[in-house]
């Protein structure tokens, strides 16, 4: 099926198509459920073939951090005060604030992203990119806030895989803890003993 007809077919259809080869390719433990259906919203405009859900879901769940921080790409976005946005993130999550906003859902994230960007005195690109790389760990994908928001929720349902290499918040903002922000700055043979903890 490509992706014409996959984006022809009712909602709940597809959902369930998706949902049934995430269960059977053993990225999930269930087909179905408000998980399955808010993944199968978020990602199936990057889906043009069934198959391809498998990739756009693991994507979603990996946390690929060392790679993107240590990327040609990644390098601008450390080089803008990374680290100090890192320190604040990891505030708002010890203090709890960050999970009461993702149970909340997008309008408790949405606020809280507002609030985060006035503590720190950045907007637009300069707060969205920082935030994204050190939450979903890639400096691109589909939307970030509902992408954060099925990450916490992954972590909370237990419907992920073992085997799907799945990183929940927790585990995120354990990586976050350990970085070498002195080693990140300076240049990047020094991160591989980062990189190396994670492994």
């Amino acid at each position: 099926m490509n992706g014409q007809h996959l984006r022809a077919i009712p909602f709940e259809e597809l959902s369930q198509l998706i949902g049934e080869r995430w269960k059977s390719t053993g990225l999930l433990t269930e087909s179905g459920g408000p998980f399955v259906d808010d993944a199968v919203q978020l990602l199936k405009d990057g889906i043009d073939l069934v198959t391809d859900s498998d990739t756009a879901l693991s994507n979603l769940l990996s946390y690929p951090v060392h790679a993107t921080l240590t990327s040609p790409e990644g390098r601008p976005i450390v080089e803008d005060k990374l680290s100090e946005v890192s320190a604040h993130l990891l505030a708002a999550y010890d203090s709890g604030e960050l999970y009461g906003a993702l149970e909340e859902g997008p309008t408790g994230w949405q606020k809280w992203v507002k609030g985060f960007g006035k503590t720190l005195k950045r907007k637009g690109k300069s707060l969205f990119m920082p935030l994204r790389v050190l939450l979903t760990g890639k400096l691109h994908g589909p939307d970030m806030g509902s992408s954060v928001i099925l990450i916490y929720k992954a972590g909370n349902h237990g419907i992920v895989s073992p085997q799907a290499g799945f990183m929940t918040l927790k585990e995120r903002f354990e990586i976050l803890r350990q970085l070498n922000w002195e080693a990140l700055n300076q240049d990047h043979p020094a991160l591989e003993s980062a990189a190396t903890i994670s492994n």
